[in-house]
């Protein structure tokens, strides 16, 4: 089950890695800070970088939230957990509700909310929307395409709360996930069948930077290969929780 600490704000990664270092490693499964790809325009070109999507909060997967929450009373900076209170005061640590953790689910993959890719009629309207903002788009409070950006209203964590969704569009840069989604994997297999056993000369253990300037200059270590479908994986660490990633092997280049 999920639980959430709250924090003092940008003090979340240092509250999460003291509570991991000095907690009993048996008293939870995870510990994660929700993150989120935010859509910058730079010199025209879209860009992508990972925030936090609740700022001040990181979450504790566990069986065993008394031996967290006794860890945590001893964690300096520690504020307090999302929880109710009893009558005389006593704080309950109890889990967030089901349909928040089904919410959270989802729009997340491995604790990262990526953008949504919005695709336009002739006219100009929306007429398609693929990734996490496909499911609440009748949730929309304000739609901003020209700043990437779209403001969701929803009730999480006992109280309504608007979160901010990345955008992304056609004459963006191609994501590799979104490829996943459109084409239909069999149909294509055949056609990649000879380019697939080519060594694409990347392996595990490279660094790579994004040649389309998607993630500007960050330099990235390939922990996967995926030669049958030309795309490279990658893990990067943001405010202590490992982010998964991939790329077209061929808008990567070697460093």
């Amino acid at each position: 089950m999920w639980y959430v600490v709250q924090t003092k704000s940008d003090n979340e990664q240092l509250v999460m890695e003291y509570f991991k270092r000095t907690a009993d490693p048996s008293c939870f499964h995870n510990l994660f800070i929700p993150m989120f790809e935010d859509v910058r325009k730079k010199e025209g070109k879209a860009t992508i970088h990972l925030r936090r999507l609740f700022p001040g909060y990181f979450f504790v997967d566990t069986e065993n939230p008394d031996a967290v929450f006794k860890a945590l009373k001893k964690v300096p900076e520690f504020k307090r957990v999302l929880g109710a209170e009893e009558e005389d005061g006593t704080k309950l640590f109890i889990p967030i509700e089901k349909e928040d953790q089904k919410f959270l689910d989802s729009l997340m993959e491995n604790g990262l909310m990526r953008v949504s890719l919005i695709k336009r009629a002739g006219n100009g309207r929306i007429e398609h929307i693929i990734g996490p903002l496909s499911k609440y788009s009748n949730r929309v409070i304000k739609f901003d395409i020209s700043r990437r950006r779209a403001i969701v209203k929803a009730d999480i964590f006992g109280k309504e709360r608007k979160l901010k969704f990345g955008l992304w569009t056609e004459s963006d840069p191609k994501l590799p996930w979104v490829s996943d989604i459109e084409s239909n994997e069999e149909a294509i297999g055949s056609a990649n069948l000879l380019k697939g056993v080519a060594d694409i000369g990347i392996y595990p253990g490279d660094n790579v930077v994004d040649e389309l300037g998607v993630y500007e200059d960050q330099i990235f270590t390939v922990t996967e290969v995926d030669t049958f479908r030309r795309i490279v994986y990658t893990t990067i660490e943001m405010f202590g929780t490992m982010v998964k990633l991939q790329f077209n092997a061929d808008d990567v280049r070697k460093v």
